[in-house]
């Protein structure tokens, strides 16, 4: 089976579109969960899986989610930060600024305030191939092992 693949990357999520069976379903579940990925949700129509961040490794958490409708599926997929890492640089922020002795504590304070808020709204990362700026490396790179993963299953 030839299918017709589409990836289009919309920001904050890329998204493919193919037409498929339950044999490249499984073989693409299966690629997933040999690049580390383990399962989150598994269902008749939805499957979810998540990866855990590798730092050291320049690699960001990422997240796939799997929606069927007959034999058309939709592959959603991002790198994202974490709630529990946002939420952990708050409450460093706010524990350990007023005794770090900074001259301008409120300064400080204001620009973390920033970061933070920046963080929430911009949770979320595509994989486009020309990614510029966040996590650019990680996110072209994955970008182009999701294209390879979703031909190689669905090809």
């Amino acid at each position: 089976m030839n299918a017709e693949l589409t990836i289009s990357h919309l920001g904050r999520v890329s998204q493919a579109t193919v037409k498929g069976s339950d044999a490249e379903l499984k073989r693409l579940r299966n690629a997933l969960l040999l690049k580390d990925f383990v399962i989150a949700v598994e269902d008749e129509n939805r499957l979810e899986l998540r990866r855990r961040a590798y730092l050291s490794q320049d690699d960001w958490p990422m997240r796939v989610s799997i929606r069927r409708d007959g034999n058309q599926f939709e592959i959603r997929y991002f790198h994202y930060i974490p709630w529990a890492w946002i939420v952990s640089f708050v409450i460093m922020m706010l524990l350990l600024l007023p005794v770090a002795g900074i001259a301008r504590p409120l300064l400080v304070v204001g620009l973390a305030l920033v970061a933070a808020a920046l963080a929430i709204y911009q949770q979320k990362f595509d994989c486009r191939p020309d990614a510029r700026f966040w996590q650019q490396q990680p996110r072209q790179r994955w970008g182009e092992t999701m294209e390879r993963l979703l031909r190689e299953a669905f090809g």
